[in-house]
C-alpha cells in the first residue's frame, strides 16, 4: 500500500535534470511534433512511407543517441562502431530486417528484471544473545577471517533488527557450503567443552548451526502464512474465513517508513541511537534477500515502498557523511555498501536505480558496470522491464528506436481529435520511448499500486511484441 499523501508509480518523470540539481522542474521532453508539418496541413496526413524520412529525422534532432540506431535499413558502410548482433540485425545484403528476426528470444534485449534474482540456499549459523550495538566487523572477527564465510561483497551477515522498534535481535551469517557453517559451530563447541566459552563484548555468544528458512523467517516477519523451504517461500492456500491470517506480502510499507524514521529522529528509537548504522544494514540485508523471483507475490506498491526508503537513507547518510556525524559508523564505506545493495537490486526499474545513481553523484561508467542503459532516465513507463545482461547497449536503443518510430507513425495516423489528447498527455512525459506508454494503458492510484510485478512484465513484453510486429511487417 502506498503511503499517505505520496505517489507511487507510474509518474510522468524523474525527480531530476540530467546533470543539475534536483529540482521540481521536469527534464527537457523530446520532440514529439513532426517539425515539418505546418499547422494547415496537420490535418492531411500522409502516408506512413512518406513519415519514415522524416521520423528519422525527427530523432536525430532530438535524441543524444547515434544516428545510426534510428535507421532500419542503413546504408552500406554505415555500420562503424556498430555491434556484431546489430550488424547482424540490420545487414542490407541478407534482405529486409524481418519480424521473425527481431522477436526472436537471442535477440529481444529486454529482460524481466526480477526474475533475474535466483534462490541461493547457502550454510547459516546463528548468532543469539549478541549487544544490541554489536558491529559487523565484529561478528566477522569473532568467526575468523578463515572460516570460509561468504565474501563481504556479497553481504553474509545479517543482524536481525525489528523495523518497527529497531531493537537488535540475533544475528545470521551465512557460509559458502553448509559443511563450512558446521565447522564453524563445531569449533563453537569445542571452546565451550574446554571452558573456554566464546564472547561479543561482555556476553557469551550462543552459536548454532540454523537455516536459510530461519533467516528468512526473522527477516520477513510480517509474510504470513508462508512456509519457508530454504529460501524459497511456500504461500499456503488462501483461507477466506481467516482473512487476517492471509499472505499479504513479505514486507510493508510501515516497516519501511519505521525504518526511515529510526534515522530521521533517532532520539525516538533508542535502540537505533545506540547503533546507528542497523537501519541501513538491515536496508541492505532486506534488498539483497527479499524474494524477489516471487513476482506474482509482489506488488508495485511494495517495491515503491522499499524504493522509496532506499532513496530516503541515501541522503540522510549522505547529510550524516557531510556533518560527519559519526565517522565510525556512519562513513563512506557505508554508502557504498547501501549504494551497490540498490544498483544490485533486481526488483528495481533502470530509472529508479538512475535515481540512486543520482542520489550518490555516480558516474556513467560505473552505471554501465551495474548493467544500466544509456538515457536510463527516459525509462520511464518500464517497471519491469530492463536491459538484457550482456546486450549491447546499440541493440537495445536500436529496439527502442523502432518502437519509438512505429508508436509515432501510429499516433499521427489517429483521428485528429484523438491524436491531440494523446499529444497533451505526452507534453508531460518523455519521448525516448515514444508512445509506449499509451499502449500500456495501465491504472492509476491504487489499482495499479495493487498490480504485480508479473502481471506489469506481461503487459509490457505484450505491448512491445504487438509495437514490433506492426513495424516490421510493413517491411516484410
Amino acid at each position: 500500500m502506498p503511503t499517505s499523501g505520496r505517489m507511487t508509480e507510474p509518474r510522468n518523470y524523474a525527480p531530476r535534470t540530467s546533470g543539475r540539481p534536483m529540482s521540481s522542474e521536469p527534464p527537457p521532453k523530446f520532440n514529439l511534433e513532426l517539425p515539418t508539418v505546418s499547422q494547415h496541413v496537420k490535418e492531411m496526413l500522409p502516408s506512413p512511407e512518406a513519415f519514415d524520412h522524416q521520423l528519422g529525422l525527427l530523432v536525430q534532432q532530438s535524441l543524444p543517441a547515434p544516428q545510426s540506431l534510428t535507421v532500419y535499413q542503413p546504408p552500406v558502410g554505415a555500420y562503424d562502431g556498430r555491434s556484431e548482433k546489430l550488424k547482424a540485425l540490420t545487414n542490407p545484403a541478407w534482405g529486409d530486417t524481418n519480424l521473425a528476426m527481431v522477436l526472436d528470444p537471442s535477440n529481444m534485449p529486454f529482460v524481466e528484471a526480477a526474475k533475474q534474482a535466483t534462490a541461493k540456499n547457502h550454510g547459516v549459523v546463528r548468532l543469539g544473545n549478541i549487544p544490541f550495538a554489536t558491529k559487523r566487523s565484529e561478528v566477522i572477527a569473532f568467526l575468523g577471517r578463515n572460516s570460509k564465510i561468504l565474501n563481504d561483497a556479497e553481504e553474509p551477515v545479517h543482524i536481525i533488527m525489528e523495523k518497527v522498534t529497531s531493537k537488535t535481535m540475533d544475528a545470521y551469517v551465512e557460509f559458502v557450503t553448509l559443511e563450512d557453517a558446521m565447522r564453524a559451530v563445531d569449533k563453537h563447541t569445542q571452546n565451550q567443552l574446554s571452558g573456554r566459552p566464546t564472547r561479543l563484548g561482555d556476553r557469551p555468544v550462543d552459536l548454532q548451526l540454523s537455516s536459510q528458512a530461519n533467516l528468512m523467517k526473522d527477516m520477513f516477519p510480517v509474510a504470513a502464512d508462508v512456509v519457508w523451504k530454504g529460501v524459497t517461500p511456500e504461500i499456503q492456500p488462501f483461507k477466506p474465513t481467516e482473512p487476517w491470517s492471509n499472505f499479504k506480502g513479505f514486507i510493508s510499507a510501515e516497516e519501511m517508513v519505521m525504518l526511515v524514521k529510526h534515522v530521521e529522529v533517532p532520539h525516538r528509537s533508542p535502540f537505533s541511537k545506540e547503533c546507528l548504522q542497523r537501519p541501513y544494514e538491515c536496508l541492505i540485508s532486506t534488498l539483497r534477500k527479499f524474494p524477489w523471483y516471487m513476482t506474482d507475490c509482489i506488488t508495485v506498491g511494495q517495491r515503491s515502498a522499499m524504493f522509496q526508503a532506499t532513496c530516503d537513507l541515501l541522503r540522510l547518510l549522505l547529510k550524516s557523511l557531510d556533518k560527519n556525524d559519526d565517522p565510525v559508523n556512519l562513513n563512506k564505506q557505508l554508502l557504498r555498501r547501501v549504494t551497490k545493495a540498490a544498483m544490485e537490486c533486481p526488483g528495481f526499474t533502470a530509472i529508479m536505480k538512475d535515481d540512486v545513481a543520482w542520489i550518490v553523484g555516480m558516474s556513467e561508467g560505473e552505471q554501465r558496470i551495474y548493467g544500466q542503459p544509456r538515457f536510463a532516465n527516459s525509462w520511464r513507463h518500464q517497471y519491469a522491464l530492463v536491459p538484457k545482461p550482456g546486450m549491447p547497449l546499440d541493440v537495445v536503443e536500436w529496439y527502442i528506436a523502432a518502437i519509438r518510430e512505429q508508436t509515432m507513425r501510429d499516433v499521427f495516423a489517429r483521428p485528429p481529435v484523438e491524436r491531440r489528447s494523446i499529444q497533451d498527455k505526452a507534453l508531460a512525459t518523455d519521448g525516448y520511448w515514444g508512445y509506449f506508454w499509451a499502449e500500456l494503458d495501465h491504472p492509476t492510484g491504487a489499482g495499479f499500486d495493487a498490480m504485480t510485478l508479473a502481471h506489469v512484465a506481461q503487459v509490457e513484453f505484450a505491448v512491445i511484441e504487438a509495437i514490433l510486429a506492426r513495424s516490421f511487417s510493413r517491411v516484410m
